[in-house]
């Protein structure tokens, strides 16, 4: 509870919303008719798969007082069901299609767009046109093509676009930034970056899943790596001159299936065995129940392995139809005469970053799925570690805070720190670096 000085202060402010720190959450105050309101965003959310419902949405029931989700649009009615169920969404306020959402002119602060790769352009074109603000999740576009025309459609509209690189608001890649910027390290000369997707995650998302062809999504380099590629812009601070890419589907192929395998794991002699067996979703992978969750949300087990008989992830990851790499170099020139390099590769154990920063007095290295990183300074030899109390939540609590600062934003939309202008860079880079591994690793130049 306020205390009443501090109550009345507010009471006598100006007619202007303002931020104050108080407990864990933003709470933001209007003075209407002489008393002390609170405001509460009214958001809408366009796809309420693992992303949008799972993510980044359960922040509004951690924070109610700053934002509350009062429509969705899903085509899956147990996810629509479930998600209004948790939010509390009249039935009038749940459409199985974004079109429907829109056409009913809901009264929304912003929407969240969580949909597939190939289903951003169209939703956010005309949520934009509708006047709404938006928060879209990564990848913006399939095409860069598309990726630009969206981003000056937010301009024309004069709207807020914003991506969710959530990268950019962790604790571990702010302070990293800020030592960079300090000039602890010296001038620095160049910066390795490895995305560690995991053999397990790979397989499910890149090898099963919804990301597993380009046509139907997008290149694996944009649809998981332009998260890499915007934060390493975000470190060195320039622009980007050139680049070149090196990478291949390799190992997730008919010629490396296992002698007599079966299509499905629920018929294959292997599937007690095999490290990709779909059996693992009920046993040893991690995040075994995020990822089981989404082949299908049931306590009951026998109902489950039921449902890999026909469900595409019960395939064999060495006999399915997908088509993008399973890993990938990118080597970067920036414009102040900085290098970089982004390794991203499926055959890891741990799902983690790691970054290598290179100065001319220091080195910084960490991960930031293990909360910390050491500077090796030269000089001295003193070995200088840096331990962070990171939320134990997806993107070591950047899914967070980037739904806080998409409050702020929707708040002050002219803050231009917070545009998608920002993303474009690191798309473009995306899209050049496939370009250029589809090439046969050609000098792409900006």
């Amino acid at each position: 509870m306020l205390g009443k000085q501090q109550s009345n202060e507010l009471k006598n402010s100006i007619v202007e919303p303002c931020e104050c720190q108080y407990g864990f959450a933003r709470l933001f105050f209007y003075k209407q008719k002489g008393d002390l309101q609170l405001k509460t965003l009214r958001i809408g959310l366009i796809g309420a798969g693992e992303r949008g419902a799972n993510s980044y949405a359960p922040y509004a029931l951690k924070f109610p007082h700053e934002m509350k989700f009062v429509a969705v649009a899903e085509p899956r009615a147990d996810r629509r069901a479930a998600f209004a169920s948790n939010h509390g969404i009249a039935d009038e306020m749940c459409f199985d299609d974004w079109r429907g959402l829109l056409a009913s002119k809901p009264d929304l602060d912003g929407i969240l767009i969580a949909t597939q790769d190939k289903q951003h352009y169209e939703p956010t074109m005309a949520a934009l046109e509708a006047g709404y603000h938006i928060l879209l999740e990564k990848p913006i576009a399939e095409t860069i093509e598309k990726t630009t025309e969206m981003i000056n459609k937010a301009k024309e509209k004069n709207r807020l676009l914003m991506v969710c690189h959530v990268l950019r608001y962790t604790d571990f890649y702010l302070e990293i930034k800020k030592i960079i910027d300090s000039g602890k390290l010296g001038k620095i000369m160049s910066l390795d970056q490895v995305e560690n997707i995991g053999n397990w995650h790979y397989s499910h998302s890149y090898v099963r899943g919804n990301w597993r062809k380009s046509a139907d999504s997008s290149p694996m380099i944009v649809a998981k790596a332009s998260h890499d590629l915007d934060i390493l812009n975000f470190l060195v601070g320039s622009k980007c001159t050139r680049l070149n890419s090196f990478g291949s589907l390799s190992y997730f192929k008919k010629e490396n299936c296992p002698e007599n395998a079966a299509e499905r794991c629920t018929a294959c002699l292997y599937n007690k065995e095999c490290n990709f067996s779909a059996y693992r979703y009920l046993t040893d992978w991690p995040n075994m129940n995020v990822f089981k969750g989404i082949v299908m949300r049931t306590d009951d087990n026998d109902a489950f392995v039921k449902n890999l008989e026909t469900s595409p992830y019960g395939r064999c990851v060495y006999q399915c139809d997908n088509d993008v790499c399973d890993h990938q170099v990118v080597s970067m020139e920036y414009e102040n005469g900085t290098t970089a390099t982004l390794s991203v590769s499926a055959f890891t154990k741990d799902t983690k970053r790691q970054l290598k920063v290179m100065g001319t007095l220091a080195e910084l290295e960490g991960s930031m799925e293990e909360d910390y990183f050491e500077i090796k300074h030269f000089g001295s030899g003193k070995v200088e570690r840096h331990n962070l109390q990171v939320p134990k939540t997806m993107h070591a609590g950047g899914d967070e805070r980037i739904m806080s600062h998409f409050a702020q934003a929707i708040r002050n939309p002219s803050d231009q720190k917070y545009s998608a202008e920002f993303s474009l860079m690191g798309h473009a880079m995306a899209f050049a670096a496939e370009e250029s591994r589809v090439c046969g690793g050609k000098l792409v130049t900006f």
